[in-house]
């Protein structure tokens, strides 16, 4: 499966101009107001036409202008999840989640009830009203009915503007369980960069109409390094298999770091993601014993990068982490790229 875009549509202060494939993974879609983010997401659902380019989804041309190609939205197969949840308040539940399976041809029906039911743990509200459960269950709910038309890919437009930190984290573990699931391709178009990286790893960044990168955050930093810092980067770190080890305290294993261990304050289930900021790594040019910090990681400093009033060195520990540094540590550390050097992190300082 996969998605390759190719258009042009003028805007008022600029030109939306994005050549990019997205393949069929989980993409963040992310870039400041006006980016030009909700445009393309008119482009992509439907809602507008290119004025130049092509659409084209799993090679089923969606767009064309040239050979003039126009899908209308609701024959695309792209289930889209809007930040108003737009569920029908006269409706119950099980009603709003097959609502739009009647416009799916029974050929094309491959997700059950059953399945998203189970899926996003919805047993228990499908005779409820809409005004009868929480925002995060609403929100659940309007994924399921997107899941419900059988897309090729899902479509995410702000999905966690509209709820608190708590439903956010509510909500991100379930958009992950589908993408592993079910494997549909998700493109997730947010302004908010650290929910983005604590769902997936995959940015694309736009700003004025155009792509200023596209890859992993860490990745594409140095030269997104106004756009990203100002939008808070976070180190994201896969983790499973929780111990608890003593009150408020748990040790984990870490996707991709077979050899590491790492102490956190909880384990929210079986396979969950910790957020580390920048500010809070730091840096040892070995492993230190004898303190509180009990989080350590050996690797080696692939890159520094400048900042306004200080400095992001780059560490390979097998997965890449971002520590902020001042001038003054680069100096007196001598920090150069190959350098060794041991990555320290408070369980406490670790957010989810």
């Amino acid at each position: 499966m996969s998605l390759q875009v190719n258009i042009e549509l003028p805007r008022r202060d600029f030109l939306l101009k994005i050549e990019a494939d997205f393949g069929r993974g989980l993409v963040g879609i992310f870039g400041p107001s006006g980016a030009g983010k909700t445009s393309l997401f008119s482009l992509l659902a439907g809602i507008e036409k290119p004025a130049k380019g092509s659409i084209v989804l799993n090679g089923r041309v969606l767009s064309d202008v040239d050979k003039g190609i126009h899908i209308p939205s609701h024959e695309r197969r792209i289930g889209m999840v809007f930040q108003e949840k737009l569920l029908f308040p006269h409706m119950k539940v099980k009603e709003n989640l097959m609502f739009g399976v009647k416009y799916v041809k029974k050929e094309k029906r491959r997700i059950t009830l059953e399945e998203v039911v189970e899926l996003l743990n919805l047993g228990e509200f499908l005779d409820a009203y809409p005004s009868e459960i929480s925002g995060g269950e609403q929100q659940r709910v309007g994924i399921g009915r997107a899941l419900l038309t059988s897309p090729e890919m899902l479509l995410l437009d702000e999905p966690f503007n509209a709820v608190d930190t708590q439903l956010r984290l509510s909500i991100l573990p379930y958009l992950k369980k589908i993408h592993e699931v079910l494997e549909i391709p998700m493109l997730v178009i947010s302004h908010d960069l650290p929910d983005i990286q604590r769902l997936t790893d995959q940015i694309f960044v736009m700003e004025k109409g155009l792509c200023r990168g596209f890859g992993q955050v860490l990745d594409i930093l140095s030269e997104n390094r106004t756009l990203l810092e100002s939008s808070g980067i976070v180190n994201t770190i896969q983790c499973h298999t929780p111990k608890k080890i003593e009150k408020g305290l748990y040790q984990c294993e870490v996707d991709g770091l077979p050899e590491v261990e790492l102490k956190v304050p909880e384990a929210p289930s079986e396979r969950f993601t910790i957020v580390v900021p920048p500010h809070e790594v730091a840096l040892s040019s070995g492993k230190i014993d004898g303190i509180s910090i009990q989080n350590q990681i050996k690797g080696v400093v692939t890159e520094i990068i400048n900042s306004a009033d200080s400095l992001y060195c780059m560490v390979d520990v097998g997965i890449k982490l971002a520590s902020k540094v001042t001038p003054h540590t680069v100096e007196s550390m001598n920090l150069t790229a190959g350098s060794t050097v041991w990555c320290l992190f408070k369980a406490h300082g670790i957010h989810y």
